[in-house]
């Protein structure tokens, strides 16, 4: 399976016009991703190239456009780097000989490394720029050679980098773990949900007996194991199905939860959906991707429906993609399982909820609580 872009280390570069940072996502990536030229605001959106780097992993290198622009557009320009921060787990940052190190401020905000890159060794300004700013220890660059690898060992040797797991303690070597996975039609064509492909190959890896049944044959597949499944996972909007019919004693949980626990912070989605034991008034429901609603979507049909039947007078906005604005006004965001955005995403509107006092949860957790079954997962 391909790493999607989601679960890849976010590598934002950022610094002045013509400071070289296209010329450096090229170097880094051996590609001709971003055009290269000496006309300023070049560089428009951000630009994204995937990269397996040896010994640290899967990342995604953006590139964004000069922070001190001025062209006519350079207002949304500069908008649309500042949305990259919300993204990025390290920052490289291009210096130039003009730079007043202004902008450092902001990244500093972000509690994120931060790597100082000096580039154009190859001619006399890279060496000014080496000198001018040594006290940051920049990375020098020189385009000629391979110095690439003294980028990729600074990498490896950042303390906060981490590998994630889905399963998160709760599956060990041998364990048989069965997987309740009915497909409707919002699932997507040939294939599985991320978070259970996810899921499966985890399982895979851990030497786990894995097996993925449908909720019309998760009796049958009960009954063909000699002992009953150390865990099941089930897909949420069937939690009630399954809980009825699984051996008492054994655990279960969803690939939603376990999602929720994966890409942002499931204490406080448990704790903020309780604010649903007394009637709210205004609802976000934040669905990160895309796809057009059909009838059988959870987070346009399905969730409402269960509110609206609890709380009838309840008002539900909806949010897509990146849209996350004015959320001081609703008693409670509900997010997606977030499938399309990386952690740092997630836990930045966290911390935005946070700040403002505003309870978020999301689809996985208010699906179970509505249907009285969180307290037992």
């Amino acid at each position: 399976m391909r790493t999607s872009n989601s679960e890849r280390t976010h590598i934002a570069i950022f610094g002045n016009t013509n400071s070289g940072k296209s010329t450096l996502l090229n170097y880094l990536t051996g590609t001709d991703t971003a055009i290269v030229s000496a006309t300023h605001g070049t560089t428009t959106d951000p630009i994204n190239k995937a990269m397996e780097i040896h010994g640290f992993g899967p990342v995604l290198f953006i590139d964004t456009a000069g922070i001190n622009d001025t062209t006519d557009l350079a207002d949304a320009r500069i908008a649309k780097s500042l949305g990259v921060l919300e993204k990025a787990d390290v920052f490289l940052y291009v210096l130039s000989l003009d730079d007043d190190l202004s902008f450092v401020g902001e990244l500093k905000k972000k509690n994120k490394p931060i790597i100082y890159i000096a580039p154009k060794q190859d001619i006399a300004e890279g060496k000014d720029i080496a000198i001018k700013f040594q006290s940051l220890n920049p990375i020098p660059i020189d385009i000629t050679t391979d110095d690439r690898y003294l980028l990729f060992d600074r990498l490896r040797q950042l303390e906060n980098h981490e590998e994630r797991s889905i399963t998160n303690g709760l599956v060990k070597k041998g364990d048989t773990v069965v997987l309740v996975m009915p497909q409707d039609a919002a699932a997507p064509k040939d294939r599985l949900i991320k978070p259970q492909v996810m899921t499966i190959r985890e399982l895979i890896d851990m030497d786990a007996i894995c097996l993925p049944t449908s909720l019309e044959n998760f009796e049958n597949t009960l009954s063909a194991l000699k002992n009953p499944p150390d865990l099941i996972i089930t897909d949420s909007k069937v939690f009630k199905d399954v809980y009825k019919i699984k051996p008492e004693g054994v655990r279960l949980t969803s690939f939603s939860i376990l999602f929720s626990a994966f890409k942002g912070d499931i204490d406080y989605f448990m704790e903020s959906v309780r604010v649903l034991d007394n009637e709210v008034k205004n609802v976000l429901i934040a669905e990160v991707c895309t796809h057009p609603p059909i009838e059988e979507d959870i987070g346009t049909v399905k969730i409402p429906a269960m509110l609206r039947k609890k709380y009838p007078d309840v008002n539900i906005d909806f949010a897509r993609g990146e849209e996350f604005s004015d959320i001081e006004k609703y008693d409670l965001v509900i997010e997606c399982g977030s499938c399309m955005f990386n952690r740092t995403s997630v836990m930045n509107r966290v911390e935005k909820c946070k700040e403002l006092g505003v309870p978020m949860t999301n689809y996985g957790v208010t699906i179970a609580y509505l249907q009285g079954i969180l307290d037992k997962l």
